[in-house]
């Protein structure tokens, strides 16, 4: 594939590529005038797939319950249900979105404006420029996918630590597995991709996303290759930064989703493509479009991250010719 040519018809000037076989990075591709592999891409949605793993991480320390009502853990920022009630709903419902949450998506911040906290955004409260987020629907009855529920889980999560989530994803995920090019602070500015949107540059260069658990995450294919072989290896049987039984857990089929998505994981999705099970996710912010996919036996995957929100055809066009690829050599 002619990488320049495709991101030139899609808007874009970064891609950056992980390809995993043997549970081993087997190849890295980066296109892109004006970075390096160590440039930094908004990975959107999939941010959700790294912040389950740091909720599992605390689950095993006992330190938070799956299904423990999440209200044990807000205190007076309990969301409400749309008749003024509290909302009832467990940290495993949320990550396999199921919780009843409504607001599926954030479009984040320029560059330079006022940001709201986790707190004003759950409440809907200026500056916030997303609903407020309420529990539509009764939790466990039905796939409702839910970025809001994701900002209900953070303040959970942090309110129990007594840390911020950037900090957090240091201390848990990003410092243990080496990830030396992630992070959820939204302060960065160095090695960074510039986004594209609608074919135009975002002013600024990408929007702050300040709803970090859902969309928040600054990253390279290689990290996410990293983060994705260590839960495969795991899986296998070694031993890791979370216990076998709760990557399980992650991996295994709760409900139907949407027909391209598969079954929901706990922060995942789980899929069969050519023959073989994988768990992954997509994203989608304004500027940028992701995809990680790790086969849950065998150790193949692949990470796509590019600078366009136009680009996720290509990105699913890339994934697609892995899947067959790694068909064609079992």
């Amino acid at each position: 594939m002619d990488f320049e040519k495709e991101l030139k018809n899609y808007h874009a000037d970064a891609l950056s590529i992980a390809e995993i076989h043997g549970y081993k990075i087997t190849e890295k591709v980066f296109v892109g005038a004006h970075g390096t592999p160590h440039t930094r891409f908004q990975a959107a949605s999939v941010s959700k797939m790294v912040f389950a793993a740091a909720v599992l991480r605390l689950a095993a320390d006992n330190k938070m319950l799956l299904d423990d009502d999440i209200s044990t853990y807000l205190g007076g920022l309990t969301p409400r249900k749309v008749d003024g009630t509290p909302a009832k709903a467990t940290a495993r419902q949320i990550l396999t979105h199921t919780a009843g949450f409504n607001v599926h998506g954030f479009d984040g911040y320029p560059v330079g404006a006022n940001i709201p906290s986790a707190a004003q955004i759950i409440a809907g409260e200026a500056p916030c420029n997303s609903s407020r987020i309420l529990q539509e629907y009764e939790p466990g009855q039905r796939w409702h996918y839910s970025g809001g529920g994701f900002m209900v889980l953070q303040k959970c999560v942090e309110n129990i630590t007594g840390n911020t989530l950037p900090d957090l994803m240091e201390d848990l995920i990003f410092g243990p597995l080496e990830m030396s090019d992630s992070t959820f602070r939204q302060d960065v500015s160095e090695n960074i991709a510039a986004g594209y949107s609608a074919g135009k540059a975002v002013p600024g260069g990408h929007r702050i996303m300040p709803e970090l658990a859902a969309a928040g995450l600054w990253t390279t294919a290689s990290d996410l290759a990293k983060f994705g072989i260590h839960l495969q290896k795991i899986l296998r049987g070694e031993t890791g930064i979370i216990p076998q039984r709760l990557v399980q857990e992650m991996v295994t089929p709760y409900y139907e989703a949407a027909p391209d998505l598969g079954k929901t994981g706990l922060g995942c999705y789980i899929q069969v493509r050519d023959g073989m099970e994988y768990f992954g996710h997509t994203g989608d912010n304004i500027g940028f479009a992701s995809q990680v996919l790790f086969s849950i036996c065998g150790g193949d995957g692949i990470c796509i991250l590019v600078n366009s929100d136009d680009a996720f055809p290509l990105v699913e066009q890339i994934s697609a010719q892995h899947c067959v690829r790694r068909a064609g050599a079992r």
